[in-house]
């Protein structure tokens, strides 16, 4: 008896920990646009500033319309990039490097990143 409770502890904390490391993998990063008309908007994973560095592997590189995206980034850290106002395709931000989690080591939530058109 004493055998079969151990084996199913063992069981249940291998499975716990299958599932962390699975929804570890992703980090999926949440991209919030506001305002009106579409901008370009990169995003990278890597710590490097600027986002397109070589030292940073880009996930994303396009125009986004107002509106909630979800990009799975399995990484750390990432670097974002924005345009805004009137020159929408050459007028980019300073790029950002941030976490891709966020709160305390007892509740953390994935990173949201909010960016206006205007």
């Amino acid at each position: 008896m004493n055998a079969r409770c151990v084996a199913l502890a063992f069981g249940i904390i291998a499975s716990s920990v299958t599932d962390r490391a699975d929804a570890q993998a992703d980090r999926p990063v949440f991209v919030t646009v506001v305002g009106h008309g579409a901008i370009r908007f990169r995003l990278a994973v890597g710590g490097v500033a600027p986002c397109d560095s070589g030292y940073n592997r880009m996930l994303f590189d396009g125009r986004l319309e107002p509106g909630r995206y979800a990009f799975a980034t399995g990484a750390n850290v990432v670097c974002y990039q924005h345009t805004a106002g009137a020159l929408r395709e050459v007028d980019w931000s300073a790029s950002q490097v941030v976490p891709t989690l966020t709160g305390s080591r007892f509740r953390r939530w994935p990173t949201e990143i909010t960016v206006s058109t205007d």
